[in-house]
Protein backbone atom coordinates (compact mmCIF):
# COMPACT_ATOMS: atom_id res chain seq x y z
CA UNK A 1 0.00 0.00 0.00
CA UNK A 2 1.44 3.37 -1.06
CA UNK A 3 0.27 5.18 2.08
CA UNK A 4 2.11 2.69 4.30
CA UNK A 5 5.17 2.93 2.06
CA UNK A 6 5.20 6.71 2.49
CA UNK A 7 4.88 6.39 6.28
CA UNK A 8 7.65 3.79 6.36
CA UNK A 9 10.01 6.03 4.35
CA UNK A 10 9.30 8.98 6.65
CA UNK A 11 9.89 6.79 9.72
CA UNK A 12 13.28 5.74 8.33
CA UNK A 13 14.33 9.39 8.07
CA UNK A 14 12.89 10.27 11.47
CA UNK A 15 14.75 7.35 13.09
CA UNK A 16 17.97 8.34 11.27
CA UNK A 17 18.09 5.08 9.32
CA UNK A 18 17.93 7.16 6.12
CA UNK A 19 19.44 10.60 5.52
CA UNK A 20 17.06 12.07 2.99
CA UNK A 21 13.51 11.60 1.76
CA UNK A 22 12.92 11.45 -2.00
CA UNK A 23 9.40 11.91 -3.33
CA UNK A 24 10.01 10.11 -6.61
CA UNK A 25 6.83 9.06 -8.41
CA UNK A 26 4.67 9.13 -5.29
CA UNK A 27 1.83 11.65 -5.26
CA UNK A 28 2.62 14.88 -3.41
CA UNK A 29 -0.46 14.68 -1.17
CA UNK A 30 0.41 11.14 -0.06
CA UNK A 31 4.02 11.92 0.90
CA UNK A 32 3.07 15.20 2.58
CA UNK A 33 0.44 13.42 4.65
CA UNK A 34 3.15 11.07 5.94
CA UNK A 35 5.58 13.95 6.56
CA UNK A 36 2.93 15.84 8.55
CA UNK A 37 1.67 12.77 10.46
CA UNK A 38 1.62 13.49 14.21
CA UNK A 39 3.04 10.05 15.12
CA UNK A 40 5.73 9.39 12.51
CA UNK A 41 6.08 12.72 10.68
CA UNK A 42 9.03 15.04 10.34
CA UNK A 43 7.43 18.30 11.47
CA UNK A 44 9.56 20.69 13.47
CA UNK A 45 8.96 24.26 14.52
CA UNK A 46 10.36 25.43 11.15
CA UNK A 47 8.25 26.23 8.12
CA UNK A 48 7.98 23.33 5.68
CA UNK A 49 9.47 23.95 2.23
CA UNK A 50 10.60 21.89 -0.74
CA UNK A 51 13.83 21.51 -2.70
CA UNK A 52 14.32 20.22 -6.23
CA UNK A 53 17.79 18.94 -7.13
CA UNK A 54 18.88 18.37 -10.71
CA UNK A 55 22.03 17.54 -12.56
CA UNK A 56 22.40 19.04 -16.02
CA UNK A 57 24.71 17.37 -18.53
CA UNK A 58 27.54 19.75 -19.38
CA UNK A 59 27.04 21.92 -16.28
CA UNK A 60 29.73 21.26 -13.69
CA UNK A 61 27.54 21.29 -10.58
CA UNK A 62 24.10 20.39 -9.35
CA UNK A 63 21.33 22.96 -9.54
CA UNK A 64 18.99 23.05 -6.60
CA UNK A 65 15.76 25.03 -6.57
CA UNK A 66 13.44 25.93 -3.74
CA UNK A 67 10.45 26.48 -3.23
CA UNK A 68 8.68 25.62 -6.42
CA UNK A 69 5.74 23.65 -5.15
CA UNK A 70 4.71 24.17 -1.55
CA UNK A 71 4.40 27.81 -0.55
CA UNK A 72 2.40 29.61 -3.20
CA UNK A 73 2.64 33.24 -2.10
CA UNK A 74 4.95 33.59 0.91
CA UNK A 75 5.52 36.91 2.64
CA UNK A 76 9.05 38.22 3.31
CA UNK A 77 9.30 36.51 6.70
CA UNK A 78 8.26 33.18 5.18
CA UNK A 79 10.71 33.67 2.30
CA UNK A 80 13.49 34.17 4.86
CA UNK A 81 12.48 30.90 6.54
CA UNK A 82 12.41 29.06 3.20
CA UNK A 83 15.84 30.46 2.35
CA UNK A 84 17.22 29.37 5.72
CA UNK A 85 15.76 25.89 5.14
CA UNK A 86 17.54 25.77 1.77
CA UNK A 87 20.85 26.64 3.39
CA UNK A 88 20.35 24.00 6.08
CA UNK A 89 19.48 21.49 3.33
CA UNK A 90 22.81 22.24 1.65
CA UNK A 91 24.59 21.75 4.97
CA UNK A 92 22.96 18.31 5.25
CA UNK A 93 24.47 17.49 1.84
CA UNK A 94 27.93 18.46 3.11
CA UNK A 95 28.04 21.91 1.50
CA UNK A 96 29.43 24.16 4.22
CA UNK A 97 28.82 27.60 2.68
CA UNK A 98 26.27 27.31 -0.14
CA UNK A 99 25.99 30.13 -2.65
CA UNK A 100 22.36 31.08 -3.13
CA UNK A 101 20.83 33.21 -5.87
CA UNK A 102 17.47 34.76 -5.06
CA UNK A 103 15.81 34.78 -8.46
CA UNK A 104 13.54 37.39 -9.98
CA UNK A 105 12.52 38.23 -13.53
CA UNK A 106 15.40 40.70 -13.68
CA UNK A 107 18.55 41.47 -11.77
CA UNK A 108 17.79 45.04 -10.75
CA UNK A 109 15.54 46.24 -7.96
CA UNK A 110 12.37 47.54 -9.57
CA UNK A 111 9.85 49.25 -7.24
CA UNK A 112 7.03 47.92 -9.43
CA UNK A 113 8.19 44.30 -8.99
CA UNK A 114 7.86 43.15 -5.36
CA UNK A 115 9.94 40.02 -6.04
CA UNK A 116 12.99 42.18 -6.79
CA UNK A 117 12.52 44.14 -3.57
CA UNK A 118 12.17 40.95 -1.52
CA UNK A 119 15.26 39.46 -3.19
CA UNK A 120 17.32 42.51 -2.24
CA UNK A 121 15.95 42.39 1.31
CA UNK A 122 16.84 38.70 1.67
CA UNK A 123 20.39 39.34 0.44
CA UNK A 124 20.76 42.17 2.96
CA UNK A 125 19.25 40.01 5.73
CA UNK A 126 21.93 37.42 5.00
CA UNK A 127 24.64 40.09 5.04
CA UNK A 128 23.45 41.23 8.46
CA UNK A 129 23.27 37.73 9.97
CA UNK A 130 19.49 37.32 9.97
CA UNK A 131 19.92 34.41 7.55
CA UNK A 132 23.03 32.37 8.30
CA UNK A 133 25.29 29.73 6.82
CA UNK A 134 25.42 30.74 3.17
CA UNK A 135 26.32 33.46 0.70
CA UNK A 136 23.15 35.04 -0.67
CA UNK A 137 22.69 37.52 -3.51
CA UNK A 138 19.67 38.84 -5.32
CA UNK A 139 17.80 39.79 -7.24
CA UNK A 140 19.38 37.81 -10.05
CA UNK A 141 17.85 36.56 -13.26
CA UNK A 142 18.43 32.87 -13.97
CA UNK A 143 21.03 33.49 -16.70
CA UNK A 144 23.30 35.60 -14.50
CA UNK A 145 22.78 33.26 -11.56
CA UNK A 146 24.16 30.20 -13.37
CA UNK A 147 26.72 31.95 -15.61
CA UNK A 148 29.48 34.29 -14.45
CA UNK A 149 29.97 35.34 -18.08
CA UNK A 150 26.30 36.29 -18.49
CA UNK A 151 26.48 38.32 -15.28
CA UNK A 152 29.65 40.14 -16.34
CA UNK A 153 28.14 40.81 -19.78
CA UNK A 154 25.31 42.65 -17.98
CA UNK A 155 27.76 44.45 -15.68
CA UNK A 156 26.82 42.40 -12.62
CA UNK A 157 29.46 41.39 -10.09
CA UNK A 158 28.02 38.77 -7.78
CA UNK A 159 29.70 36.34 -5.39
CA UNK A 160 27.23 33.64 -6.45
CA UNK A 161 27.07 34.04 -10.25
CA UNK A 162 28.38 30.93 -11.92
CA UNK A 163 29.16 29.26 -8.60
CA UNK A 164 25.75 28.96 -7.07
CA UNK A 165 24.46 25.89 -5.33
CA UNK A 166 20.88 27.01 -4.80
CA UNK A 167 18.31 29.02 -6.74
CA UNK A 168 15.51 30.46 -4.68
CA UNK A 169 12.27 31.12 -6.55
CA UNK A 170 10.47 33.94 -4.79
CA UNK A 171 7.04 33.30 -6.24
CA UNK A 172 5.27 32.00 -9.29
CA UNK A 173 4.90 35.49 -10.75
CA UNK A 174 8.67 35.96 -11.06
Amino acid sequence: DKTETAKFAVELVRNKKASILMKGMMGTARILKAILDKDVGLRTNRMLSHAYVLEVKGYNRIITITDGAMNISPDLNQKAQILQNAIYFCHSLGIEKPKVAVLAALELVNPDMPATIDAACLAKMSERGQIVGGIVDGPLAFDNAISKEAALHKGIESPVSGFLIFNFLLDYLT
